[in-house]
């Protein structure tokens, strides 16, 4: 059976809202109030931190508002991919992305298919060869156990 989207897109948010309590945060699910922020999240002591999170069954090219990349870059806003295997025995697997990244990996992006024709408007995002080198990049967040170590 085919899972829908929106159950992708809830256990994206909801483990990484869990690995980040697991990493000693507090964080705070939006639910759906905040178009451009799911998360909202900080460390006892540490700047507060806003998460945009994308759930995807598998590692291929994802969708974004294109008004994410085109807004003002924002040094407190960080892009959550999160891979939500179908097969549940495989685990999550979380790609972390300065604001700031993710719009130089737009902006880097061909904006015309191979064949010359522009793209559909409305399907703008990134792709998986700018999204994979981000994999478990927790060190970027602000403060907490990034690494998982006290």
């Amino acid at each position: 059976m085919k899972r829908d989207r929106h159950y992708t897109s809830w256990a994206a948010t909801l483990a990484t809202a869990a690995e980040l309590a697991r990493r000693c945060y507090d964080a705070t699910i939006t639910f759906g109030n905040t178009p451009k922020v799911d998360l909202l999240a900080a460390t006892k002591d540490g700047p507060a931190f806003k998460v945009q999170v994308k759930g995807i069954s598998s590692e291929n090219a994802l969708w974004i508002q294109k008004s994410f990349f085109d807004m003002p870059t924002q040094q407190d806003l960080f892009l959550f991919i999160v891979v939500v295997p179908r097969d549940i025995a495989k685990p999550f697997q979380f790609f972390i992305m300065t604001h700031e990244e993710s719009k130089k990996a737009y902006a880097s992006q061909r904006t015309v298919k191979r064949d010359g024709s522009p793209y559909k408007e409305g399907h703008e995002g990134l792709t998986w060869g700018v999204v994979k080198i981000h994999k478990d990049r927790w060190d970027k967040i602000p403060g907490g156990m990034s690494d998982g170590k006290p």
